[in-house]
């Protein structure tokens, strides 16, 4: 377990990320045993294999996220998490993913790596017709400089995907592909990756890779 949150990046990162209590993980870590589903959330955010926290079983390294298996790499889906095509939905910190395996031609065809790639759900009409509701979404969400894309963001603790459009005057319009919805043009200098710096900020959390369309 030590060994785990070590690689999750320390104490902190992995209450984090895996939304389990700080007195919860101090027990773990004195040897308190681990029940099924939160051995699971913690392999996912230490990213080691479930196998190896649990049993002790094989390396480290494998499987794990982006690692192979018989039907494929595993990449993380985020149910309860709707990205809106509207005005705003939760934020990616309230649910925990889970994990499915999914072809790694795939997506290496989309030049995507399974590490950097999360999977959620859309909500609403103003991105129409490109993104509906219904659909899910595959997010890459490696750090790009270039912000010239159908985007996932987090603003004002919303979690919105929206086109980016970067201007010649150092502002980022905010676009939504439906015409009813006026576009806002917002100063480069909100926009971060990763963490926010202050409740002002636009949290980048990811760039639009592909659409798994829903049928009515």
């Amino acid at each position: 377990m030590r060994i785990a949150v070590e690689k999750g990046g320390g104490y902190t990162a992995v209450v984090r990320n895996s939304g389990i209590s700080q007195s919860s993980l101090n027990e773990y870590l004195k040897g308190r045993t681990l029940r099924v589903d939160t051995a699971l959330r913690l392999a996912a955010a230490c990213d080691v294999s479930p196998q190896w926290l649990i049993f002790g079983v094989a390396d480290i390294d494998s499987p794990r996220l982006g690692d192979s298996s018989p039907e494929g790499v595993l990449v993380r889906v985020y149910d309860e998490a709707e990205a809106s095509a509207g005005h705003g939905s939760l934020g990616l910190d309230t649910p925990q993913p889970r994990q499915v395996s999914i072809s790694r031609h795939f997506l290496e065809d989309l030049g995507l790596q399974p590490k950097h790639t999360i999977i959620l759900k859309v909500r609403g009409d103003s991105m129409e017709p490109t993104l509906a509701t219904g659909d899910r979404v595959l997010v890459d969400t490696s750090p790009r400089r270039m912000l010239a894309a159908v985007t996932l963001f987090v603003s004002n603790g919303m979690l919105m995907v929206k086109r980016l459009s970067p201007t010649a005057t150092g502002t980022i319009k905010i676009i939504s592909d439906n015409n009813r919805y006026p576009p806002e043009e917002i100063p480069i200098t909100k926009f971060r990756w990763g963490q926010p710096d202050d409740d002002d900020t636009i949290t980048i959390i990811g760039r639009v890779a592909y659409r798994l369309q829903a049928l009515s």
